[in-house]
């Protein structure tokens, strides 16, 4: 045969092989193009300390296990998040970013690529693009979040004379974006300010100052209203002047009260003279007994209850301390015992009188602690919201924040020192939960009065991180 068609009869036979592996080819671009990235339709709203899904799916329903997903920022070269080759990859990931992300891989086989934020921050407002790649297609959605805080409950304090008056300044801290402030009168009217400042934080969150000066003409209530727009909340502080007020009184009061948003309660008393030491109220009012106004409370030798400790936890030998540990320990899983969140009760229980003591806790990057009391019939198994609807009136270190476990919202505690003993001072016949930074003798949180009855208050602790230390008795 011809050299030509020796060369044409061999084409002819690899033809049908290149036909096949071209419509081959193009069927599989064709359906690996077959699905589109979905994200939500509208922005997400984070809360400041809380963790956040920023969700995140393939159309229609297919497995992503073998497919690339990068969860990263605009105009940024690292990640927020990267999964490939069924594993996650920290190698780019952001610095802000390290240990703050979780991928869901749970769904991955139906097409759910979620990704987790934990801790959510200020700086983590903006866009965040979803992308997948299969080695063929490519395909992103793009999510917005926004971050919001709803800060402290407004402390109004009575500062000094001014212009004829008395000048008095609310304070709070803890929100964002920056938040909406004002005096209004009983009628809801806005007063204009003496002075207004708000100003962000280390940590991006607004703190707030607003003065007026009341004088004797003034409106007898008036309150501190403060709005964070984005989440469409508000809190609110009364003042309430009793008696006729003048520049130069003599056994006038003032009393603040809080109003129904309002989570700590406050007594001023105004006297000519010494203002700055007349006003050296706080730690005889909110923990009587603690002052120099009463005799001092003798401090209770508190310890820990093995038996209701979590199975995660470390308790020494004299039941003095806690620690949070990764290796469960090999003990029963009994009825009094808590499951889920990592706690503890106190072994004492108190139904009447003044009792008090102090806790050592971390103050360092590993501190995630909570500390306060619990009715003895607080719930021990399966998932627990803690406050005092439940039972526990406590406050807690998370992530370098403060906070008290009000309900429905936690109050976040603007404190100016991370107090690395924390007096817990319970009142059975007031009903009444207070906390002192022991160091100092600075108040820090008081509860609004309860009623214990019908059961004993016990001790109760939380070590998520770290360890807490309870003092000996002097």
């Amino acid at each position: 045969m011809p050299p030509l068609m020796c060369q044409i009869s061999r084409v002819s036979t690899l033809l049908p092989h290149f036909l096949t592996f071209f419509i081959t080819f193009h069927i599989c671009k064709v359906e690996s193009a077959l699905f589109t990235v979905v994200g939500p339709d509208q922005q997400i709203t984070a809360t400041v300390g809380e963790e956040i899904v920023l969700p995140c799916h393939l159309s229609p329903n297919m497995s992503a296990e073998n497919m690339e997903v990068r969860w990263f920022e605009p105009e940024s070269t690292n990640y927020v998040h990267l999964y490939h080759d069924g594993r996650d990859d920290f190698g780019r990931q952001m610095p802000e970013y390290k240990r703050r992300t979780e991928f869901w891989k749970d769904g991955l086989t139906v097409g759910n690529i979620p990704v987790m934020i934990f801790n959510v921050r200020p700086s983590d407002e903006g866009q965040y693009t979803c992308f997948v790649e299969d080695g063929i297609t490519e395909e992103a959605a793009v999510i917005e979040l926004k971050v919001a805080a709803l800060g402290s409950n407004p402390i109004i304090s009575v500062e000094d004379y001014q212009n004829g008056g008395i000048r008095v300044t609310c304070r709070s801290a803890e929100w964002y974006p920056e938040p909406q402030v004002l005096w209004r009168n009983a009628q809801g009217y806005r007063i204009p300010s003496l002075s207004e400042i708000k100003s962000p934080r280390a940590n991006g969150l607004f703190e707030t100052e607003i003065s007026v000066v009341i004088n004797g003409h003034s409106n007898p209530n008036l309150s501190c209203w403060i709005r964070n727009s984005l989440l469409d909340r508000e809190k609110e502080s009364v003042i309430h002047i009793s008696g006729q007020f003048h520049p130069n009184p003599t056994g006038n009061r003032l009393h603040w009260k809080p109003s129904e948003t309002t989570k700590s309660m406050y007594l001023f008393f105004f006297y000519p003279g010494n203002l700055q030491r007349e006003l050296g109220w706080k730690r005889a009012v909110i923990c009587p007994g603690l002052g120099q106004t009463a005799p001092p409370l003798e401090k209770e030798d508190v310890t820990l209850y093995p038996d209701t400790a979590h199975l995660y936890l470390i308790l020494s030998q004299d039941g003095k301390s806690a620690r949070r540990t990764d290796t469960r320990q090999d003990l029963p899983d009994n009825p009094e015992r808590f499951d889920s969140w990592r706690c503890v009760l106190g072994h004492e229980g108190f139904t009447s009188g003044r009792n008090w003591w102090e806790v050592k806790v971390g103050v360092g990057e590993g501190g995630y602690w909570a500390v306060g009391v619990a009715r003895e019939s607080v719930g021990r198994k399966g998932g627990i919201s803690f406050s005092p609807e439940e039972g526990v009136w406590a406050m807690r270190r998370c992530w370098n924040q403060y906070e008290a476990l009000t309900a429905p919202d936690r109050t976040s505690l603007p404190l100016d020192r991370a107090p690395s003993r924390v007096g817990v001072y319970l009142d059975c016949t007031l009903g009444q939960v207070s906390f002192l930074d022991a160091d100092t003798g600075a108040p820090i949180f008081t509860f609004p009065p309860a009623s214990f009855a019908g059961g004993r208050i016990r001790p109760w602790f939380v070590v998520e991180k770290g360890e807490i230390r309870l003092s000996q008795r002097q």
